[in-house]
């Protein structure tokens, strides 16, 4: 086998010309299947972070009043619901995979915040604890992060994210400015940021014309964060909380959200709400199954130049037999048997093919990187596909193969060491 191997490279070698556009349309499918696969499955990878835990593998467990909306807390606070206690929180930890915990309340302030006469509007309040940043991956950048006692007490006093800081105060420190939330005034003592989703530095969004024209923002990411105790003084009750949940793995999030749904289930006595995780994990797996029938479409379209290559190769092999039958003559006429005839031209074919996967997985690569950068798109780089891209070059190689590997060898030794 050794042997045919390095026979075949060396013929390979001796017509590099031939050799090369023998493997064209080899090489051509296999780097079209290596692009097509890199760019969709970067692609659906960076749909799936935005569609399940926005990027940071954090999966949400809210209360909610049918399948897809969570509470609305202005309607009232339910019954039955307590508190999330610490026991509830230490069995979602012992969840397989969970690697951070926080409950935490979440409101969507449609009234939005002020500074002196600036309005932001469309805020999302959290209320939380020390575990909250941490756990969902935010970062104070500026200003400081509530101390323990601070977390634990009333005071007034709040953490916002770079959008407020935008809409609000025009390039001023607003460290230690008092802005209003729901006619209480709260004072800034840091600026945080999430790390998965950077702010934009300059005003690429709407945010200036709504600004200019109305004195306000529509405040894109705009988040106030403010101690979990303070909560009642800006809505008047300790309301449910909602859980978040942070994972090793995004393949587990939507098993996870369900698993502390669960648990936190056990603990209600009120069967009108019930705790859900409300993250997109039915839309990621429709996002999977899409992808994935995107993807068998184009790599069989793709295989189509597989096909071509590989009559290509069946053509010069059978060209290639007609050269050497004199060869082939000889060597049966010495001992060789029908076997190691066919042995040695399917693995001549097999090898041709084979140079010709490895060099369309590498181009593949390549094209799959200029795309993303030209288009700025993702790709990523699939071992399993390469593995296969490979393997199914050689199998071409060896189907169409068979054909004159066979030819050769039910070649008569007599009649072949008489052709010319």
């Amino acid at each position: 086998m050794i042997e045919n191997v390095e026979q075949a490279l060396r013929g390979i070698f001796s017509h590099k010309m031939r050799s090369f556009l023998t493997m064209l349309g080899v090489i051509i499918g296999i780097a079209a299947i290596m692009a097509i696969v890199s760019i969709v499955e970067g692609t659906s990878k960076k749909l799936e972070k935005s569609l399940v835990g926005a990027g940071n593998n954090v999966v949400t467990v809210s209360l909610s009043q049918d399948e897809y909306n969570e509470y609305d807390f202005t309607q009232g606070i339910p019954a039955g619901v307590p508190k999330v206690s610490e026991n509830a929180l230490e069995q979602i930890k012992n969840i397989d995979g969970v690697t951070g915990v926080t409950a935490f309340r979440m409101r969507q302030d449609w009234n939005g915040i002020y500074y002196k006469n600036i309005c932001c509007n469309n805020v999302v309040i959290n209320g939380i604890d020390s575990s909250y940043f941490p756990s969902l991956e935010y970062e104070v950048t500026s200003g400081r992060d509530f101390t323990d006692e601070e977390y634990k007490s009333f005071d007034k006093i709040c953490i916002v994210t770079q959008s407020v800081v935008d809409s609000l105060f025009d390039g001023e420190n607003p460290l230690g400015k008092i802005i209003e939330i729901s006619q209480e005034p709260f004072r800034i003592v840091g600026v945080a940021t999430d790390i998965n989703n950077p702010p934009k530095t300059d005003y690429e969004d709407i945010n200036d014309y709504y600004n200019q024209q109305y004195g306000g923002s529509s405040g894109g990411g705009a988040r106030v964060f403010i101690p979990k105790e303070t909560w009642p003084i800006i809505y008047e009750f300790d309301e449910p909380e909602s859980v978040a949940i942070k994972v090793n793995d995004t393949e587990k999030m939507v098993t996870t959200g369900n698993d502390a749904a669960g648990i936190l289930n056990g603990y209600l006595t009120n069967s009108t709400v019930q705790y859900r995780s409300l993250n997109s994990g039915s839309n990621s797996e429709e996002l999977k199954t899409i992808t994935n029938a995107i993807t068998v479409l184009l790599v069989s379209i793709a295989s189509l130049s597989l096909l071509v290559g590989g009559i290509g190769v069946m053509n010069i092999m059978l060209v290639s037999v007609t050269e050497r039958t004199r060869e082939i003559g000889l060597k049966k006429a010495l001992g060789a048997k029908r076997r190691n005839i066919l042995a040695q031209f399917l693995t001549e074919s097999a090898v041709l093919t084979g140079v010709g996967g490895v060099l369309g997985v590498v181009i593949g690569l390549i094209l799959a990187k200029v795309i993303s950068v030209v288009l700025s798109m993702e790709y990523a780089i699939s071992i399993p596909w390469i593995i296969i891209s490979v393997v199914f070059s050689l199998v071409i190689g060896v189907i169409f193969g068979v054909g004159p590997a066979n030819r050769a060898a039910k070649l008569n030794p007599i009649e072949a060491l008489r052709r010319e």
